[in-house]
Order: structure tokens, then sequence, then C-alpha cells
């Protein structure tokens, strides 16, 4: 960008910025029409702000910008820099993605014919079937096809619709076949996990019929019977169903041991819930102790995590973290070491429980990895005479952990990811993706 066009970006964003402080000290409408007239402009002028701000993420990208900032990828610099909630980061990268493919549907927008959040859809809709669609389906063709049906639609859809029709728009476009429809589902095949603020956790998921027919079985098998004497809300259709999923994934986490399944470093597959002594305590009533916490960053208050040892007879594994936050001792309860200096390369399932204790996730800047997905990485690198031992270890995820690689050996002495190279596109890494990564170098 040349000198002058960065002045007038900037002058153009000191405009927007002083209109909005016009804005704030401007009197309301008085009436209830008026004032939402003023609400529909303002979300007309955001809606504007974020095509622009789509834009110009466009050519951010394109010149390595999230690698120069050490970030994975769009969305995660959007995460990091910007703050904007996952979904969020998600829309906005696949609107900077496919602007340049969208001209019906900005055409629509500038004329006032959609809003915003129809453009926003539209575009997900394209860049999700760019991603699954077969061959001798370009992005170009998915976007001159599909625009019209779904510009088409929005005037008989509510905002929710037009997204499940955008988000299955390749089996719209390209079901010739039912095998062809059939690899189309399994590609667009997704589960989601996460937790709001109060707590709830939230599952979504799409997925082929033929997994879905194995999933239906599972709950179905192991939810519990209607029970008249049970309250009514225990009776209800969806709640038998979610415990009859926590009674099925409680049973595969009780074989997956025998069945070869392992955590990272080498341990049988177990759930992991980290707290502190007063967590535990008996004596200290469960609405004034701290709350625990999973290796994902799932939080449980402490009367779950005391019925979760009940109920399960956990193994209760005691660290003790010294005044200056290091780990007092040189072994475990049960004798493991926890110190291997150079008699062993990779760290073990032991000191893995303890990284669980001292770590919420991978410790690079901005990172929201979960523990469970990371590497523990050497600080002082094996090759460069590092020990295993705890004071040197540090959990970074796959990115970050190649990335520091790269950046210790961008004289080409070791093979590495480039710098700005995510492992998949949308910055995930192996674990996230279902596939065991190589051990780490570092």
């Amino acid at each position: 960008m040349h000198s002058g066009e960065a002045g007038s970006a900037g002058e153009a964003l000191e405009m927007i910025q002083a209109g909005i402080a016009a804005l704030a000290t401007s009197d309301m409408s008085p009436d209830v029409s008026g004032l939402g007239d003023e609400c529909a402009l303002i979300m007309r002028a955001v809606g504007e702000l974020q095509r622009e701000a789509a834009r110009r993420l466009a050519r951010f990208e394109a010149l390595g910008g999230p690698a120069a900032d050490h970030t994975p990828s769009l969305a995660g610099w959007l995460g990091h820099r910007c703050r904007l909630r996952p979904w969020e980061a998600r829309q906005l990268t696949a609107m900077a993605h496919r602007m340049h493919l969208l001209g019906d549907t900005l055409a629509a927008f500038e004329s006032g014919e959609v809003e915003y959040g129809d453009v926003a859809t539209i575009a997900e809709g394209i860049d999700r079937a760019a991603e699954t669609m077969t061959d001798g389906w370009s992005p170009e063709r998915i976007a001159a096809t599909a625009q019209p049906i779904l510009l088409q639609a929005i005037a008989g859809l509510t905002p929710a619709q037009l997204r499940k029709a955008a988000c299955r728009v390749a089996l719209t476009l390209d079901g010739e076949t039912a095998d062809r429809r059939r690899r189309q589902i399994e590609r667009q095949a997704v589960l989601n996990l996460g937790q709001t603020i109060d707590g709830i956790g939230v599952i979504s998921g799409e997925m082929g019929a033929d997994d879905l027919a194995i999933v239906e079985k599972a709950v179905d098998a192991f939810a519990p019977p209607h029970d008249r004497e049970q309250p009514r809300w225990a009776n209800v259709a969806g709640h038998r169903r979610l415990k009859g999923l926590v009674t099925a994934c409680r049973i595969a986490l009780n074989a997956a041991g025998r069945h070869g399944y392992r955590d990272r470093g080498g341990a049988p597959v177990h759930v992991h819930v980290i707290a502190s002594g007063a967590t535990l305590d008996r004596d200290v009533p469960a609405t004034q102790a701290p709350p625990g916490r999973t290796e994902y960053g799932t939080i449980l208050t402490a009367a779950q995590v005391r019925e979760m040892i009940r109920d399960h007879d956990a193994r209760v594994t005691e660290i003790s973290i010294g005044p200056d936050g290091f780990i007092t001792g040189r072994f475990t309860a049960d004798g493991q070491p926890l110190n291997w200096g150079r008699t062993r390369r990779f760290f073990t399932a032991a000191q893995r429980e303890v990284y669980l204790a001292l770590y919420a996730g991978c410790v690079a800047e901005g990172c929201d990895r979960p523990l469970a997905w990371a590497d523990i990485d050497h600080k002082q690198a094996w090759a460069d005479g590092g020990r295993t031992d705890l004071d040197n270890g540090q959990p970074l995820c796959r990115w970050h952990n190649r990335h520091k690689e790269h950046l210790r050996d961008r004289d080409g002495r070791l093979g590495t990811t480039p710098p700005g190279e995510a492992p998949f596109e949308d910055g995930s890494n192996d674990q996230e993706r279902g596939r065991e990564p190589p051990e780490p170098g570092g």
C-alpha cells in the first residue's frame, strides 16, 4: 500500500471513530418505531464495516500477516489480536477467503436486498462446499451455481433456515448419485464440544447415516428406561438419550486400556480432573470450595469433582507445589521418577500428569489449544543437550512446537514446518483431526 493510500485509510477510520463518538452522545429517537429504524441503520453500517474488514483481512493473510504475528491461521489471529469468539473468527475468515467469488451476493447487499448476515451465511456455505465437494467442482463453479439458489431462497427463509440450506448446498449441487452424496456427507461430518459461561456443556454435530445408526443404537441401548418413580424431567426422551450417550462413553473409556488405546505419554486412557486440596477437602463446604477442571479446560464445580471421585472410584494423585511454583519432590507417590536427565528422550505419562496441574494448555501467547492436544516440549532442545526434567518441559500444541523448531533450525539442519504454515488450513493439529502425531524432536 502506498503512503497516500495509508493516509486516506487512516483519515477514513478517524471519520468513522468520530461518527461513532457523535452517535454515542446524540439523543435517541423518542418513539419505538424511530428507535428501531436507528438500530437497523446501525446494524447495516456494522455489516458494511465487516465487509470492508473481510476485504482487508484477505490481503493481510495473503501477505503472511498471521504467521508474522506468530499465529497459525487467520481465524487464530482474529481470536488472539481482535478477541473474536471462535465462531465469529471462522465466519469472518470464510468471508475473507470467498469474498472475491460473491459478486452477485455483494451486489444484492449494496442494493439493500439482503443484509450482511445473509452475505456471511452464503460465504460460509460456499467455503464449506469448496472444502468438501468432489472433483470437478471448483470454488468458482460452486459460487456461480450456489449464489442464485441461496439468494432466491432468502425471501422465504429465516436466518437459521438459510444457514442450514447453505451448509448443505454441496449436496444440492452435486448429489447425482447416492455414493457421491455419502462421500460429501462424510467430508462434512463434524462434532463440536463446548461449555457455556454458566457451566453448561454443549454438544452439536452432523454425520453420515451409517455413523448415526451406530450412535443411535449405543444411545438407545444404554439410555435408562422410563421410570414412573422418577421426576418428569428425568423421563424426557432427550434427557434419557443424553444419559445413554454418557454411559456408552463411560463403558468405552473403561475398556479403552484393555484394547490398546493410550493417552499421550503411554498411559491408559482415562479422564483427568485437576483440583486443589481445598476442592477435595470434605471439611470445606462444596459451595465454598474452588472448582476443578479437565485437561480440555472444562470447569467442574467442587461438588461435581467430589461426585466423580466417589462414583468412579477414582485414583487421586497428589502433587505438591512449592511457594516458588515448582514441584517439590523427585518422585510421584507411586515411585515414578519426575526427572530423567539424559537417560530418556521423551517425557513420561507421570510427567504429563504433573504438567496437567501446572498448565491449562499450550504456553504460546494467545494460543487456546488445551493441554490434551499439546506435546511436552523441551525448553532447551534435546538435540542441544536438554534434559528430560520437569523444569525443562513445557506444553506446546503441534503448530507452535513445529514453529519453535523452525525458528531454532531455520538454517535447514532439521526438516521442519515452514514459518506460517499450519499443519492444516484451519490451524488445527493432528490430535484434533484424530491422528497421533509423531513424537516431537525438541
